[in-house]
């Protein structure tokens, strides 16, 4: 009887001991060949401070969340090599690429705080290129209010946005966004409505940069700041007649592929174009007839009918015929 009460009791002792090293392995670090995973499963207190054992690996790591659209966490991971292997080769691509996906994930500030490191870190960036896209793409988010931007009010987007645009047409003139930076201080003008500043930055795209595939939308941006530019300026047909050359030149343009054109809103600028024509032409008719030229104001308003038939002064000018005939 003695000697099975012992063995049971070396039995429970035994289970026991297994039991308790099971417990214990289950938190020991796995072998090499598991440690991804491991770290993934968030079974090591230190994960989120974890980094590859070389910049290479590191990178290769970050580049595998950014495939996946793991925007975020590759965001943070190509800061991480950054920060811990700064002297590397691959920390320049990993500011930038950082810098590109914060700002995938909307988070500009983080974004921002990565393009200054890296022109902090770096007096000729070797990723031109690449860093004027993410800046002026960052500096279009800010100046249309999206993401991060639209926390913003106006005035803080506009001198958010333009900051970019002007170091990124200050660094690389020659370079691919320089025409695109142009185009957005044009933009920032014409947001805060300082039409004139505006104009004059569309028309240094055009004549600095005449092979851009971005002077059709200049030419349109010019014609509507015409339009809206307060005060309005004393009518003058040349200034018109631009404005209507500019909205011809950028329609030639709106019919390819590649595109941005709003032509609806072209065309709103060419209507009301039309209708100030119209309405110049209509009060020039007045004044004949009112001074008794009578021939005259007869040919003016038959020019508002026939050249403006769209135009509210049309209907307004046969009125007038109509009276004017009865006479």
């Amino acid at each position: 009887m003695r000697a099975m009460k012992t063995l049971v009791l070396t039995a429970t002792l035994t289970l026991a001991a297994w039991q308790s090293a099971s417990a214990l392995d289950a938190h020991k670090p796995p072998q090499d060949g598991d440690l991804d995973a491991w770290v993934s499963e968030g079974q090591w207190k230190h994960a989120k401070d974890a980094v590859e054992p070389t910049p290479a690996k590191q990178l290769a790591k970050a580049k595998r969340l950014e495939e996946i659209g793991d925007v975020g966490q590759a965001a943070d991971q190509f800061k991480r090599l950054a920060d811990v292997y700064s002297e590397s080769e691959q920390a320049e691509e990993a500011l930038i690429l950082s810098a590109r996906n914060y700002l995938s994930a909307g988070n500009y500030t983080k974004c921002r705080e990565m393009i200054t490191e890296l022109r902090r870190r770096y007096a000729h960036p070797t990723y031109l290129d690449l860093l004027g896209q993410v800046e002026s793409t960052l500096a279009r988010g800010y100046l249309e209010g999206r993401g991060e931007g639209g926390t913003y009010k106006l005035a803080s987007r506009v001198r958010k946005a333009r900051a970019i645009y002007e170091n990124t047409y200050k660094e690389d003139p020659e370079g691919r966004w320089a025409d695109d930076a142009l185009l957005g201080l044009g933009q920032c003008d014409e947001a805060i409505s300082s039409y004139d500043d505006a104009i004059k930055h569309y028309k240094e795209l055009l004549e600095k940069y005449p092979g851009s595939d971005l002077r059709s939308e200049a030419e349109g941006h010019i014609a509507a700041c015409i339009n809206k530019r307060e005060p309005q300026p004393q009518y003058e047909e040349s200034e018109t007649a631009e404005a209507r050359r500019r909205i011809e030149i950028a329609k030639q343009d709106a019919g390819s592929p590649e595109s941005t054109i709003d032509v609806v809103a072209l065309d709103e600028n060419e209507k009301m174009l039309l209708n100030r024509q119209a309405e110049k032409r209509f009060e020039q008719a007045r004044f004949y007839q009112v001074n008794g030229k009578y021939r005259a104001a007869e040919v003016y308003y038959e020019i508002v009918k026939t050249r403006y038939p769209d135009s509210p002064f049309a209907k307004k000018a046969d009125e007038a015929l109509q009276e004017l005939r009865k006479r």
